[in-house]
């Protein structure tokens, strides 16, 4: 989706009010007010509030994917590809960390189809890519096979998610990226092929 100059104003603005105070306290009045703008003007640009998540949502998609895509085309191994994967993650949440707020929401959006729908796109993607990932180490040798490449990519994708959860309870509190390397080591001993 091509968002214009306007729309990624709002939608970084969106993402700075979710960051600040969560996805429940984002109305269209106090984005209006963040941007300084009149409430009637957001809705030239986005119909509702679900349009305006949803868009924060595909919008840090689509630097998700870009992302994934760039790891993926590395000539690196599959676990090398994995600790690029982590550390990417991981720089692009200290670098946004008001994101982390936004992807982390889904719960809040599990009424919503639009919004579920975007996140389950966003975990797929991001699943089906790692997977990929995954198999290609255990065609090379390198990553075990006696677990499948669909629980292996839970396994990841679980101790990031964890990690960045607890990053973001303790209010930022360790350097993420730091931890991310250490997350690294432990990814690849449980990985790796005895």
């Amino acid at each position: 989706m091509n968002f214009s100059k306007r729309q990624i104003e709002i939608i970084l603005a969106a993402t700075h009010l979710i960051g600040e105070k969560g996805v429940q306290n984002l109305t269209t009045k106090n984005l209006a007010k963040e941007i300084g703008f009149s409430e009637p003007a957001l809705y030239r640009h986005f119909k509702d509030k679900t349009e305006i998540i949803a868009s924060v949502l595909v919008y840090y998609k689509s630097e998700l994917q870009l992302g994934l895509k760039s790891v993926i085309s590395k000539d690196l191994s599959a676990l090398e590809k994995i600790d690029a994967l982590v550390e990417f993650q991981f720089s692009h949440f200290t670098k946004y960390p008001a994101i982390i707020m936004v992807i982390f929401s889904e719960t809040s959006f599990q009424y919503t189809s639009v919004l579920s729908n975007v996140v389950k796109s966003i975990m797929e993607e991001k699943s089906h890519g790692l997977i990929n990932i995954i198999e290609s180490g255990q065609k090379d040798n390198a990553i075990r096979l006696d677990i499948s490449a669909q629980q292996l990519s839970t396994l990841i994708m679980g101790s990031m998610r964890l990690t960045v959860l607890r990053w973001r309870l303790s209010n930022f509190n360790f350097n993420l990226v730091q931890e991310g390397k250490t997350l690294q080591q432990t990814l690849k001993l449980v990985l790796k092929k005895s």
